[in-house]
């Protein structure tokens, strides 16, 4: 064996993959030079891989010191991208060099293939197989690759260069020893990442593990695949995990203990968790990637599926005298298209980016036979829509419409089993969602929602049936996707519009919907005028640190008095994060006794550990931080802003409004006074608020008992004027003067 010549492999195929490329720049579709570098990519690809002189050596032998028979592999994409990329940086052509290198990486990563199909032939001949593979400097030390590189005959058969650190020249090569086995059964030749120290390599894949997940009594086995985080593997089995950062490792919010095994303390760690926590086993699971067989336990605070809070106010909707009642067109509202609604019960649902709302319609007396509410466990992929596109964009649109699909059916069937009745009662059901939820719903392309002109594939009013749209063991109940008005001003406004009566008032009102993207409409049966603001979810907890949704245990009111800090939550049950009112609040208390300045800044001895609100049941404090209050600042300032642009733009001042609805639980809950003290709401409209309740499904209840509701809604998606905020110079303008949190 040691006398064999070197196996000379030229001529192999050139592959360079451009999602390689993104994830060794670590770019997503959100960085601002994602479309700059893959534009710069395809116009450079022929050319970097027309550089590209692939080559792989393999010799077998014995390694001299331990007389071991192995196989001596050398791989290499010669030195022509690497001379390429290094005339771009000293050129000052950074992103090109960046470019070609990370190139030379994917070529020489994808080179493993026709390696691997060539040492399994050579082995096979020979009748051996291979027991380990050894790679510097984690298996074996550098000095080996000298021993790999006189082996093979680099210097004479490739031309190539030995450094005094052992490194090969061109770099752009990479060194193998491979032992051999007298069992040709054994091919143990795959690079096995889990040794590997850099835990962040993009290219990393790691063998499947398995995860013992402890939560109360029961143990459940969970396996890992390669390259999976903990919280994706939780994710994929079906554990539902608030992750309101997307698993990007900065909300805090998918902390898991670890009872047995290994996971690596990381930086977004030691952010998160004190000195204490990380010794008792806390780690994010979106940050921890295991190299074994490991026990987690998941916090009872963190990962319970919590029924959220919905709160339904204002007049019972209009009950139809008959379902031939005439809309002004001369029609029926839906033209007949929905007769079978007039059968039984209905269900309107609310799809928000937070929480569903759905309510069982007896269609006789038109109350609510049921009411239910829960988690929309998107949120696993992020707690605003930006994170929702994205995550689709990556290709997780299918998880995505999966998981809205499951809640939707879930939250029906439990509607029915609350109220007692069977399938055959229900007669149809109206779905609003803001436009992103609906995209995810129907699995719409989103990638034109993420961009400008933020074109959406479909905003009419769509006409279907529970069996297509929601799943194939449903009856085929005629349902109804409420319309919307455009990517940011969606179908839960237009809802929202028809269940004030904005459209029918001679009185102006404005109606403000507080979440994740702050939409308003402001007007009257004249005219409406629409926008949307992106305030971030911290209305709705999300980026904030103890940030939770409207669930059991949410810190909801805030008073600090004298330096004690007395705190309620939602339900009276143990504290487990703050809700959006809670921030609200919190903020104003803090303003209010000098703890925060006027321009935000937290007072000093607060400013790194955050101020203390209240503990949970196990022990932890929460608390409020610095970078909490930008949240919030950053959210109200973009509220305010836009409130007082529509106002300019409608040509009136606020004391000309009539009533300001606020939507949602949110407003149930907020106070309107410690609002407009923070500088959210203008102190004249503050005045005048009026906690409308989830206006979305209130929307959906009027479609569904109301004849004239779907002309309305209809009308109204097409003849609402809506407000481009983002080039506003006025917006910009009032944006950076609310940023304050100056006195009125």
């Amino acid at each position: 064996m040691e006398g064999e010549q070197v196996i000379k492999l030229t001529d192999l195929p050139v592959r360079t993959d451009r999602t390689d490329i993104l994830r060794m720049m670590e770019l997503r579709e959100d960085s601002p030079v994602y479309e700059e570098v893959l534009e710069e990519y395809e116009d450079m690809k022929e050319e970097l891989e027309a550089m590209c002189t692939p080559a792989v050596l393999i010799r077998f032998g014995t390694i001299p010191d331990s007389g071991e028979r192995a196989a001596f592999v050398l791989s290499t994409v010669g030195g022509k991208l690497g001379e390429y990329s290094t005339r771009q940086f000293q050129s000052g052509d950074c992103l090109k060099g960046m470019i070609a290198d990370s190139a030379a990486d994917s070529m020489l990563f994808h080179l493993e293939e026709p390696m691997m199909e060539a040492l399994k032939q050579e082995c096979a001949l020979r009748g051996v197989g291979i027991s380990r593979r050894m790679e510097a400097p984690v298996d074996m030390p550098m000095e080996r690759q000298k021993l790999i590189f006189e082996k093979t005959h680099a210097m004479e058969e490739l031309g190539m260069g030995l450094s005094s650190g052992y490194m090969f020249r061109p770099v752009k090569s990479q060194g193998i020893l491979f032992l051999l086995t007298e069992d040709p059964k054994v091919f143990h030749a795959q690079h096995d990442c889990s040794k590997c120290p850099r835990l962040d390599c993009p290219l990393r894949q790691e063998p499947s593990v398995h995860m013992k997940v402890r939560e109360k009594e029961t143990i459940r086995e969970i396996a890992i695949k390669q390259g999976q985080s903990v919280l994706e593997a939780l994710t994929q089995a079906d554990r539902y995990f608030e992750a309101v950062c997307g698993g990007n490792g900065h909300c805090g919010k998918c902390g898991v203990r670890l009872l047995e095994g290994n996971l690596a303390v990381t930086p977004e760690d030691r952010e998160v968790f004190s000195s204490e926590e990380l010794a008792a086993g806390w780690r994010l699971s979106c940050r921890a990637y295991p190299d074994g067989d490991l026990t987690i336990e998941l916090s009872q605070e963190r990962a319970d599926m919590y029924e959220a809070v919905i709160q339904f106010e204002g007049e019972a909707p209009m009950r139809p005298e008959s379902g031939a009642e005439m809309c002004e067109a001369g029609e029926t509202s839906c033209g007949g298209r929905m007769k079978a609604s007039a059968l039984g019960y209905g269900i309107a649902v609310d799809i928000g980016t937070t929480t569903i709302a759905m309510q069982l319609i007896d269609r006789k007396s038109g109350s609510a036979a049921a009411s239910g509410s829960r988690i929309n466990r998107q949120r696993r992929y992020g707690a605003d829509v930006i994170s929702r596109i994205q995550a689709s964009c990556d290709g997780r649109s299918g998880e995505l419409q999966q998981s809205i699909r499951e809640d939707l059916r879930a939250g029906m069937e439990d509607l029915l089993e609350k109220a007692g009745i069977s399938w055959e009662s229900v007669g149809s059901a109206a779905i609003a969602g803001n436009t992103t939820m609906i995209h995810l719903l129907m699995g719409y392309d989103c990638s034109g929602l993420g961009v400008y002109p933020f074109t959406p594939v479909n905003t009419d009013l769509i006409e279907s049936d529970l069996h297509d749209l929601v799943s194939d063991g449903l009856p085929r109940v005629p349902a109804a996707v409420l319309p919307g008005i455009s990517a940011y001003v969606g179908g839960d406004i237009v809802s929202g519009i028809v269940c004030c009566g904005m459209d029918q008032s001679e009185k102006i009102s404005v109606l403000v919907d507080l979440g994740t993207n702050g939409e308003m409409a402001l007007g009257n049966r004249e005219h409406i005028l629409s926008a949307s603001t992106a305030a971030g979810p911290a209305f709705e907890g999300g980026n904030i640190q103890w940030g939770t949704g409207s669930v059991p245990g949410a810190v909801s009111r805030v008073t600090i008095s004298g330096g004690d800090v007395s705190v309620e939550t939602i339900a009276g049950a143990a504290p487990n994060g703050i809700c959006g009112t809670g921030v609200v609040e919190t903020v104003s208390e803090l303003v209010r006794n000098e703890i925060v300045d006027e321009t935000g800044l937290l007072d000093e001895e607060y400013f790194e550990a955050g101020f203390p609100l209240a503990k949970t049941e196990d022990g932890r404090q929460i608390v409020f931080t610095q970078q909490d209050v930008r949240e919030i600042q950053l959210a109200k300032a973009a509220v305010r802003a836009g409130l007082e642009t529509l106002l300019l733009r409608f040509g009136i001042a606020a004391e000309d409004v009539d009533t300001l609805y606020i939507a949602g639980g949110f407003g149930f809950q907020l106070d309107v006074q410690k609002a407009s003290m923070i500088g959210m709401l203008p102190p004249a409209l503050a005045a005048k608020a009026k906690a409308a309740g989830n206006t979305s499904l209130g929307g959906a209840v009027r479609y569904l008992t109301d004849p004239m509701a779907c002309g309305r809604m209809e009308r109204l998606a097409r003849a609402t004027e809506e407000l481009n905020l983002s080039g506003d110079a006025d917006f910009n303008r009032i944006y950076m003067e609310q940023m304050m949190f100056a006195e009125e």
